[in-house]
């Protein structure tokens, strides 16, 4: 019975112990998992294909834009973006320049640069340049999300002074 117990013993240290070996650093990994992943994101965004938009936006997700409140949901983000496509002669795109992600691997940050461009009400052209900030989650399956975008523009507000 002493040893029995002894053997027992033996395995939960040595499971306790190997527990606490420092995990393998997947900080790079994740990183380039989640450019992959924001470069794609962009990509359906370009063609205007919103299932392929939205399978990158996580369920939970919030978007913040100028000048409006922040929308959270599948339901909100898809009526954001099919505003986007609703605006006419719109293209555009997004590019990261510089992604991190935690040691484990499992969350990320993107920060890149954007420019939309499209017509006005009046049929003007309009150029639309900024940055970004998104925060990527690591889902179950191994694939990446979107949870928190938010973005501003470069240009001035109409009438405002520029420095």
């Amino acid at each position: 019975m002493t040893g029995t117990r002894t053997g027992a013993l033996a395995v939960v240290l040595i499971t306790a112990l190997s527990a606490c070996q420092p995990r393998a650093d997947q900080s790079a990994v994740a990183a380039e998992a989640v450019r992959a992943a924001d470069i794609a994101w962009a990509q359906a965004f370009s063609r205007k294909d919103l299932a392929g938009y939205l399978a990158f936006v996580d369920s939970t997700a919030s978007i913040q834009q100028p000048n409006a409140p922040t929308v959270t949901g599948t339901a909100a983000i898809r009526a954001l973006v099919e505003g986007f496509y609703a605006l006419p002669n719109l293209s555009g795109t997004w590019r990261p320049t510089s992604v991190e992600a935690s040691r484990s691997g499992d969350l990320a940050y993107s920060t890149g640069t954007y420019e939309l461009n499209f017509s006005d009400p009046s049929g003007n052209p309009v150029t639309e340049r900024g940055k970004y900030v998104e925060i990527w989650r690591k889902q179950a399956n191994g694939s990446w999300k979107m949870v928190v975008e938010s973005f501003n523009s470069d240009l001035p507000l109409p009438g405002a002074a520029s420095n």
